[in-house]
């Protein structure tokens, strides 16, 4: 039996109608005769096999290219590690050993002057950095919170500068003012106009909105941030009518970076920091403490961004853990950042001895005593 179909017009045996006609009947098309012949079939089944097989096989090519390049009103899904440029490490990859998708948002946006630069030379601690993805992609106000120096905002910003967020970051003293966040009334070329502050500036353009050293803002400012911080409207009592609620873009985030929890200044380092409103503080639905970088990566962002050999960059991660263990054992008032580290080893190149570097970017900062207990650190390591 044969697996081809018949052509009504010519009996002729073949697999496909369409192509059939277009080599022997080409005064006919494929609709016309379908109307001639409604009943009849237009492909065999070894044809009709061979298109569904072509057409599953396009799908799964498709699909295959997922999360690296499916763009979605403006958002592109990539991989993890590659946005990071981790490289297919474990830790970067899911538990079951896949690449993790992100959203990114598409380059070339009308805010695009705000995305931060990226850093090759930042050196990400891939936990860290997974939880602050996950944060963003659930929506879920994030705070970060750890001693000075030790990378939150720059977290934040590589982030942003890698998934192409604008980043709007706002710094908090004791004399912010509600106004400061919102907005006021100004006057412009003659004219009193309501001036929208940051906060509803990036509500309104879906940027991310870094709320920098939020532990120095007062309280009762910080309130303002509480219906935000649930994913609700922003409401401005004082603005006109068209201004007055601010909406939440889908694209818009809400982050925090801090020295505290909130709960007030445990080591006495942090002066101008304030015990805050718990449930503010409870409206934040992640919080991350932020530790000073492991040795081994300290010690790479001293080979990036100051260009020292390992040794040297080495002695100089030791040098900084040796100081901080003395602050955890109270035998010091103070801690030494990566920030001043790598202030330290530029310093220490010029003159030619780290132990001058350290000398005039931390050691001379301190008190008398303490500034015996570091030089003797110092001595030691550096000679």
């Amino acid at each position: 039996m044969s697996d081809k179909i018949t052509c009504r017009i010519c009996n002729a045996e073949v697999h496909s109608i369409q192509i059939h006609l277009r080599k022997d009947h080409p005064e006919m098309s494929i609709s016309e005769y379908s109307e001639l012949y409604p009943e009849a079939p237009l492909l065999s089944d070894v044809a009709q096999a061979a298109l569904d097989s072509k057409r599953s096989a396009a799908e799964a090519s498709s699909s295959e290219a997922v999360p690296a390049s499916v763009i979605t009103k403006g958002l592109v899904k990539k991989s993890l590690h590659e946005t990071f440029k981790l490289g297919r490490v474990k830790a970067a990859l899911s538990g079951k050993g896949e690449p993790i998708p992100i959203t990114v948002l598409s380059e070339g946006g009308p805010d695009s002057d705000l995305i931060p630069e990226k850093s090759d030379d930042y050196v990400y601690d891939v936990d860290e950095l997974k939880n602050v993805i996950l944060a963003l992609e659930l929506n879920i106000p994030c705070y970060v919170w750890g001693h000075k120096g030790s990378g939150k905002t720059e977290l934040y910003e590589q982030i942003a500068a890698r998934t192409n967020r604008p980043f709007m970051r706002v710094q908090h003293t004791l004399n912010t003012e509600e106004s400061h966040i919102v907005g006021q009334w100004t006057v412009k070329d003659g004219h009193t106009v309501f001036e929208l502050g940051p906060l509803p500036l990036a509500m309104r353009n879906g940027w991310m909105y870094c709320a920098d050293e939020y532990d120095f803002g007062m309280p009762s400012v910080l309130s303002v941030y509480q219906a935000i911080l649930e994913g609700k409207s922003l409401v401005i009592k004082e603005a006109p009518v068209e201004l007055r609620i601010i909406k939440p873009h889908p694209d818009f985030r809400f982050v925090a970076t801090g020295n505290t929890n909130g709960n007030g200044d445990e080591t006495g380092l942090y002066q101008g920091t304030s015990l805050q409103n718990s449930a503010n503080y409870d409206r934040f639905g992640m919080v991350i403490h932020k530790q000073y970088m492991k040795k081994q990566a300290e010690s790479k962002i001293l080979q990036n961004r100051v260009g020292l050999v390992q040794e040297d960059a080495d002695k100089m991660v030791e040098y900084a853990a040796l100081i901080r263990e003395a602050y955890d054992g109270a035998k010091i008032s103070d801690v030494i950042s990566p920030r001043t580290l790598i202030y330290a080893a530029k310093i220490g190149v010029k003159r030619g001895s780290f132990r001058q570097g350290v000398t005039l970017s931390f050691i001379n900062k301190l008190t008398k005593v303490d500034r015996e207990v570091c030089d003797g650190l110092a001595q030691r390591i550096f000679g």
